[in-house]
């Protein structure tokens, strides 16, 4: 074990319930040493999946400019300009970072960056597509909202965040910027709403099971120093009582032969 393992199982001996704070889930009271080598961890499992996650919205991103010029021909240089001039480098740019020091950093704030640039650039899509059409991409906001709490491994929080800016970005345009009828509007909203609902129970239940399992199993693995610390001692003092053992039996001995010799010499 390294010095910095030695510095992270110096934590109190009481420490034993999983008592998160309940909006945060962030390790709380004599448990908040967790906190830090908890983060760590989670980056460390999350990142390769939140590359993958970029680069899906990449090709997806990418490959949707082919509806662009079969829904709406007319208006694909305006949304292509949104796609491959404004998206796809952006989300090119998030990617990039993922390999650099930054990335372990606010790889939170760079991740829910992730899910507000593709959210926002749809609704820029929808807010420009003609009314009658404009409906049809809605379908892309669901999926971003999916990929937001099922797929990115967000925290309960970022998440959170993410998922309702996108859905009031909507909200917002929907009922003032885009003529669509009043009643799909309102249909809209309430499935994306309802959508973020379902999410934030995922990524709740997400992000406290992982960090129940991290819990579990940072005790267990203090418990596995402290038998072995206990062992140590223990071997220690075995050898200890066997080495007095040893110099009791050399002190008995030279009684013994003192003994000897004396009633040599007395006879």
């Amino acid at each position: 074990m390294n010095e910095d393992e030695n510095d992270f199982y110096d934590l109190k001996d009481n420490v034993r319930k999983f008592n998160p704070n309940k909006l945060t889930i962030k390790f709380s009271g004599d448990n908040r040493e967790f906190e830090k080598h908890f983060l760590v961890e989670y980056h460390n499992k999350s990142v390769n999946q939140i590359r993958l996650a970029l680069f899906l919205a990449l090709i997806l991103y990418a490959f949707f400019g082919i509806l662009d010029a079969a829904l709406i021909p007319d208006f694909k240089y305006k949304f292509w300009t949104i796609r491959y001039l404004i998206i796809i480098p952006s989300l090119l740019g998030l990617l990039i970072l993922t390999f650099t020091r930054i990335f372990k950093r606010y790889m939170q704030i760079i991740s829910g960056t992730l899910v507000n640039i593709s959210g926002f650039g749809i609704i820029l899509i929808i807010w420009f597509a003609p009314p009658d059409l404009s409906n049809y991409y809605f379908a892309g906001l669901l999926l971003v909202i999916i990929m937001n709490y099922g797929f990115l491994r967000l925290r309960f929080i970022w998440a959170t965040i993410a998922g309702f800016m996108v859905t009031v970005g909507y909200i917002i345009i929907a009922f003032n910027f885009i003529q669509m009828p009043f009643l799909l509007a309102v249909v809209n909203s309430f499935f994306l709403v309802s959508l973020n609902i379902i999410g934030m129970f995922i990524a709740y239940n997400f992000e406290y099971y992982a960090r129940k399992n991290y819990f579990s199993n940072q005790l267990l693995k203090i418990e596995k120093v402290k038998l072995r610390t206990l062992n140590q001692r223990l071997d220690a003092k075995i050898k200890d009582k066997s080495a007095q053992f040893v110099n009791l039996n050399k002190e008995i001995q030279k009684e013994i032969d003192n003994l000897s010799k004396l009633e040599k010499e007395q006879k």
